[in-house]
């Protein structure tokens, strides 16, 4: 394949927190990240791994996307690819995103992990390095890798995000532009300039305008819900800087995002969307958002509390399908009495790549990681050139819209690490997008909502979290019952969210959160210098 230059589009995906149960057993040296050589049978020095097939098992997240006649996400033409170009034996372990825990959990416990367990989430890494299943990577680096090792050693801002006490469990690349926003909101402007508003930037506009939204009947009833929610966490914790996956620094003292104060406020806006009308009733149970997405696909609703990119894409261009007059537009984040915060926006490091500490050749992984990385990860992003795209000014530009969905869109995160950040500019998603007018508007629109979002900064006082056993289980042991308390706070009302703060910190306190607390600011203060 001839040099190109390195462009990208990528997702951006859910926070996932949660504690093993269960961890791998021990094993010999050359799975405690012990790089090796050994004498062969001429007396001659040589790579112990040299001798093993190279063969590799990843771990996938399985998102459904994958068309009947394209395969599975095992087996399908980019596998295929990706074993012919590398060289190397690569094995696919789909697990279903919404449950990649859990199933990653249970191939733990069984001793079938694959090889390369990768994710998104920091933490999640974190605890598979507390649990002792995943190994330390700096002597494979070093001694395998040619590409990655000058990669690192060129950003070493990334360094500390794949480090645990000093040494590397997981390998990442940075997030190009697009990738950084997550969390996003957007609004009708027909909708507001039938009622004859403007958009809101504070939170009592925010209701005003939905209030004028339901009373106008504009979503088809005045009884009908007005606001759609998608990923909706990502939003509301942003815009009250109580996002699930943060600890805050509240006058120097670490205190998880749960037991903050201004959870009363984003518990009384949740619970004013959900007493008004504003919101579906059944919005906690809509598995993945599906009704009210689908709501705001077919005109009824006139905000969404959502993302952007490929998130929300085909939800985007069927409402500009269905409703040719609609004029969907980003919506900034507004102020609230606690500040000026933006919606979720994701960290620098994009996905972090483990080794599993059962890992027979991780010679063989390291060698496929330098491939993917320095040749891989364009082809698989972006097809094949002439047939799913065309080169323009160096950018991959789609040919075919609905061939590129089917046959390229799933195979995005078979590329775990890229080399995409540098050259992408915002526009290319201009030049990337195919050249109907359906695709050109939401391009244009998916720009303007990147940078919306990016303009207001997402509250993020350490730029990751401690990964402690002892501090894990105890957020285990209380989870359901801090979504029930929420629950009666939201939807019963039965009690107030200041009482619903105070319960969830006794229960919190009963579960050994003091304790938990302390070592928080132990790590805190132990880390603190490397956070500057």
């Amino acid at each position: 394949m001839k040099k190109k230059k390195r462009w990208l589009q990528g997702t951006a995906a859910a926070a996932m927190t949660l504690a093993l149960t269960t961890a791998l057993a021990g094993c010999g040296d050359s799975q405690n990240g012990n790089a090796g050589s050994e004498a062969g049978n001429d007396g001659q020095a040589g790579d112990k791994y040299d001798k093993l097939p190279k063969a590799v098992s990843i771990s996938m997240f399985d998102r459904g996307g994958v068309a009947a006649d394209e395969g599975s996400y095992e087996d399908n033409r980019w596998t295929k690819w990706i074993r012919e170009q590398s060289g190397i034996d690569v094995t696919y372990v789909p697990v279903p995103r919404n449950q990649a825990g859990e199933k990653i959990n249970t191939l733990i416990a069984s001793g079938e992990a694959p090889d390369i367990i990768w994710d998104y989430d920091r933490n999640y890494i974190g605890t598979l390095y507390t649990q002792g299943v995943i190994q330390p990577l700096d002597e494979y680096i070093d001694k395998y890798s040619t590409v990655l090792k000058k990669y690192i050693e060129d950003n070493p801002d990334l360094k500390p995000y794949m480090s645990f006490d000093g040494q590397i469990y997981g390998i990442t690349t940075r997030r190009p532009t697009n990738q950084l926003a997550n969390g996003a909101m957007w609004i009708r402007q027909d909708w507001l300039d039938k009622v004859g508003m403007k958009a809101p930037s504070t939170e009592e506009e925010f209701f005003a305008v939905l209030k004028a939204f339901k009373e106008s009947g504009l979503s088809g009833s005045t009884d009908a819900p007005v606001l759609s929610m998608f990923t909706g966490g990502n939003v509301v914790g942003g815009l009250y800087a109580v996002h699930s996956t943060q600890w805050y620094l509240e006058d120097g003292k670490m205190t998880n995002s749960l037991f903050v104060d201004r959870n009363i406020g984003a518990m009384n806006f949740e619970r004013a969307l959900y007493a008004n009308g504003y919101i579906d009733k059944e919005y906690m149970t809509d598995k993945n958002g599906q009704k009210m997405m689908t709501d705001w696909a077919m005109g009824k609703t006139g905000v969404l509390l959502g993302t952007v990119g490929h998130g929300i894409d085909g939800y985007m261009k069927d409402l500009l399908r269905n409703i040719p007059e609609a004029n969907p537009v980003p919506l900034a984040p507004f102020s609230t009495k606690y500040g000026h915060y933006s919606s979720y926006q994701e960290t620098p490091a994009s996905i972090y790549v483990a080794f599993n500490k059962e890992m027979k050749n991780p010679k063989a992984a390291i060698e496929f990681l330098d491939w993917m990385f320095e040749k891989g990860w364009f082809t698989v992003q972006n097809g094949i050139e002439n047939t799913h795209y065309k080169l323009v000014d160096g950018v991959p530009q789609v040919l075919d819209a609905d061939k590129f969905k089917k046959e390229v869109a799933y195979a995005g995160e078979y590329a775990i690490v890229k080399d995409d950040a540098a050259s992408f500019k915002l526009e290319h998603l201009l030049v990337k997008a195919a050249n109907d007018p359906l695709s050109q508007r939401w391009a244009k629109l998916n720009i303007a909502a990147i940078e919306t979002a990016l303009s207001v900064p997402f509250r993020r006082d350490i730029p990751y979290v401690p990964s402690m056993p002892e501090i894990g289980s105890v957020f285990a042991s209380i989870g359901p019952k801090m979504g029930e308390i929420r629950t009666r706070a939201i939807i019963k009302g039965d009690i107030t969210p200041e009482q619903a703060l105070e319960m969830m910190r006794k229960e919190y306190k009963n579960a050994g959160g003091e304790q938990a607390d302390a070592l928080a600011q132990e790590w805190y203060e132990a880390n603190k210098d490397n956070f500057k």
